[in-house]
């Protein structure tokens, strides 16, 4: 029997998101090679591979696992970071959030060491050659230049990530769904904006989110589409290229915009009697582990779509 592994909130938001086409991508290469690549786990929960993992269990595909051992969290959540940052595109927010989720863990590990040390100073600097062969030297209170160091970047850049990756946990705290469009570079906000954001209370912070959506949405609905050149080598005349045109339009059904709706208000009552019935007739003790892990990730799914429906629908 398979083991259902722990999905941590704070793990998954590490995670790098994915276009469809990649997410298509990666489907269809487990499905053809199968999974390769070993799912990190760490006290019972995925580190990394989240993705595989979910596409594994609904697929019923063997996966391997790799237990990783860290003495701490904010050790696994650095691990994390590393090997994210090289994944991710850096004009992207969500590199900027692993970048500042990195640097906020070194410094809360830093500050635990020197806690249980009864904070004596700790010798953890860190020695880099400079542009003239110079040896300079980080002291451990500007552990921003460890990171900077290492990644290309101002250790000022690092410091502000931090802040910024702290905005967006408050933000995550009260509304999933701003975060992820946040992360995802679906809402582009200012770094002042960002900061008001995260210090408002949920009920007005998931209204401005709709808002911002809904109006982003309207903009997309409102993009004319490019004329195409024509083709002055046809030989076609004007009337030749319109007529088949008017001809389509005469021929197409009238519009409905109730029809996708009741549709759905039709079919969703068949599901929700099929999941009574099932729960009704079957016992749930008997049910093996990965069936109730997949089932439970297609009902999460669901759950989602309902969500995001019911925003639209009530605003």
């Amino acid at each position: 029997m398979k083991q259902v592994w722990q999905i941590d909130p704070e793990f998954r938001r590490l995670s790098v998101p994915l276009s469809p086409e990649e997410e298509n991508r990666l489907e269809s290469s487990l499905l053809r090679e199968g999974c390769k690549e070993p799912i990190a786990v760490w006290h019972g929960c995925i580190l990394d591979g989240h993705k595989r993992y979910e596409i594994c269990s609904y697929e019923e595909m063997d996966y391997k696992t790799v237990e990783m051992n860290f003495v701490s969290r904010e050790d696994a959540i650095i691990w994390i970071c590393k090997k994210r940052v090289k994944e991710s595109s850096a004009n992207k927010t969500i590199y900027k959030y692993l970048v500042g989720k990195w640097y906020n863990a070194e410094k809360t590990r830093i500050h635990a060491k020197q806690k249980e040390k009864r904070r004596k100073s700790l010798d953890l600097a860190i020695k880099q050659k400079g542009e003239e062969g110079q040896l300079v030297s980080i002291p451990v209170n500007r552990i921003s230049k460890v990171i900077a160091v290492q990644i290309s970047m101002s250790y000022n850049s690092v410091e502000s990530y931090g802040m910024l990756a702290k905005f967006l946990d408050e933000i995550s705290e009260k509304d999933e769904v701003f975060f992820t469009a946040l992360v995802e570079n679906k809402i582009v906000i200012s770094f002042e904006k960002l900061r008001k954001f995260a210090q408002m209370d949920e009920t007005k912070l998931i209204g401005i989110r709709r808002k911002m959506l809904r109006e982003k949405d309207v903009k997309m609905r409102q993009r004319k589409p490019r004329q195409q050149s024509t083709d002055d080598s046809s030989g076609k005349t004007q009337q030749e290229q319109t007529a088949p045109l008017e001809m389509g339009i005469k021929e197409m059904p009238v519009f409905d915009p109730d029809m996708e709706f009741r549709g759905l208000a039709l079919t969703i009552p068949t599901w929700m009697n099929a999941i009574a019935r099932t729960r009704a007739k079957t016992d749930i003790d008997l049910v093996s582990e990965p069936t109730k892990a997949q089932l439970a990730m297609i009902l999460r799914r669901l759950e989602e779509q309902i969500t995001q429906t019911l925003e639209v629908i009530e605003t």
